[in-house]
C-alpha cells in the first residue's frame, strides 16, 4: 500500500515556503455553543520573520495552561493552516504566545486547537493584505 502521508509530506516540502516579511499580531478564538456545553479558547499571537520555526512563550504565569496542554494545541491548529496555506508553506516564522484566555469547564484541547486555525487563517489573510 502507498504511504499517503510520506508522499504528501515530500510535495509539500518541495514547495517553495512563502516569505513573512513583517510582524503581524492577531487573535484566534474559538466561542461555539454545541449542545449542552460551550467551547471556548482565546490566544493572541505575534508572529515575526525568523531563519527557523520558533515558538516563544510569553504568557505569564501560564503552568494550568501547560499542564492542560492547551498551548500545544494552539500550535498544532496553527500549523494546520500555515503549513497547508493556499499555495506554499509558512514555516519560517518566529510565534511568540502573548495572551491565553479559558475557562475551566468550556475550554479543551479542540477548542485551543480551532482558535489556532483561526489565528492561522488571520495570519494568512493579513498577508495578502500587506
Amino acid at each position: 500500500m502507498r504511504d499517503y502521508l510520506k508522499i504528501w509530506a515530500e510535495e509539500l516540502l518541495k514547495r517553495k515556503p512563502i516569505r513573512l516579511k513583517s510582524r503581524i499580531l492577531v487573535t484566534g478564538e474559538r466561542n461555539q455553543h454545541l449542545g449542552p456545553r460551550f467551547e471556548y479558547a482565546k490566544i493572541q499571537i505575534s508572529v515575526e520573520p525568523s531563519a527557523t520555526f520558533e515558538v516563544v512563550d510569553k504568557i505569564p504565569a501560564n503552568e494550568e495552561l501547560q499542564k492542560l496542554g492547551y498551548l500545544d494545541w494552539t500550535i498544532f491548529g496553527l500549523l494546520d493552516i500555515l503549513l497547508t496555506a493556499e499555495s506554499s508553506p509558512l514555516s519560517a516564522i518566529r510565534v511568540t504566545l502573548e495572551k491565553a484566555d479559558y475557562h475551566a469547564i468550556d475550554s479543551s484541547p479542540t477548542a485551543f486547537m480551532h482558535a489556532g486555525r483561526d489565528a492561522g487563517r488571520k495570519i494568512i489573510e493579513a498577508m495578502k493584505n500587506l
